[in-house]
């Protein structure tokens, strides 16, 4: 049975409806936080509310359904959070979208462009600001970011500067943060089981000759990771034994890009 440490802790997580975020909500309830859940897919985060209430009765979970691109939104699901759970203690921002450019750099869609941009990056900073507004002294908050962020890809321009934003911004927040204890970190994925890795593969296919090759023939380790051994890397940024490490973006890719 895993080790409660986390009881008595409140968290948000972002993108909690599936994948990574899906896998760190089941994660860290297993722990004993309380969870404040926001996806804009309602009915698949409200099942999974219903599944923790009924697994962790002594937690409290509250799942809201929120476009994190909308900064009155992220700010009311923030201060609800804070009066349904108390101050935050961490936060888990993973909520993403990708939009394929498959007819290249030179046709890039204005209203895709804008879209991603909205949610990956503008919507981070909406919930990181909200997040520190509320969040208790030596909290920790953890934004994906994407191996994307770190080297470019045909067909994923806009993923990839806005990934690559995320780890600006998280620099720039750990250092603002550093003065209250508060630590901002960053998570690089790489191919994770994921129905978003379904649509990179494919639009990295349609740019690119090589982009048919199975995605995990390109890592050393020979296959994609699972949600959940993304969900553990957040667990260990969001918890005491990485109180030292603060402004990090941390790649979990399989050493695609050792």
């Amino acid at each position: 049975m895993a080790t409660k440490y986390l009881a008595g802790k409140s968290i948000s997580i972002t993108g909690a409806a599936s994948g990574i975020g899906r896998a760190t909500a089941l994660r860290l309830a297993e722990r004993g936080a309380s969870l404040a859940l926001a996806d804009v897919s309602g009915p698949s985060l409200n099942a999974l509310k219903d599944e923790l209430r009924a697994k962790h009765t002594t937690s409290h979970f509250h799942a809201t359904t929120v476009d994190i691109g909308a900064s009155l939104a992220v700010t009311k699901w923030i201060n609800d959070t804070e009066a349904q759970l108390g101050p935050l203690h961490g936060a888990a921002n993973i909520a993403g979208i990708l939009i394929p450019e498959t007819g290249g750099f030179s046709n890039i869609n204005d209203e895709d462009w804008s879209k991603v941009i909205r949610t990956n990056l503008t919507g981070l900073m909406y919930c990181i600001r909200a997040q520190l507004g509320v969040m208790a002294d030596h909290g920790s908050i953890v934004n994906a970011s994407s191996m994307g962020g770190l080297v470019g890809a045909p067909g994923l321009a806009a993923y990839a500067a806005s990934k690559a934003g995320v780890i600006s911004i998280t620099r720039s927040a750990a250092k603002d943060a550093a003065t209250r204890g508060i630590r901002v970190n960053a998570i690089a994925p790489g191919g994770v089981e994921t129905p978003m890795l379904n649509t990179q593969v494919e639009a990295i296919a349609a740019a690119s000759a090589q982009g048919g090759k199975s995605f995990s023939a390109t890592v050393p380790l020979e296959r994609l990771a699972t949600p959940d051994e993304v969900a553990a890397l957040i667990e260990f940024l969001l918890g005491h034994d990485s109180k030292y490490i603060t402004g990090d973006t941390i790649r979990i890719d399989g050493g695609a890009l050792a």
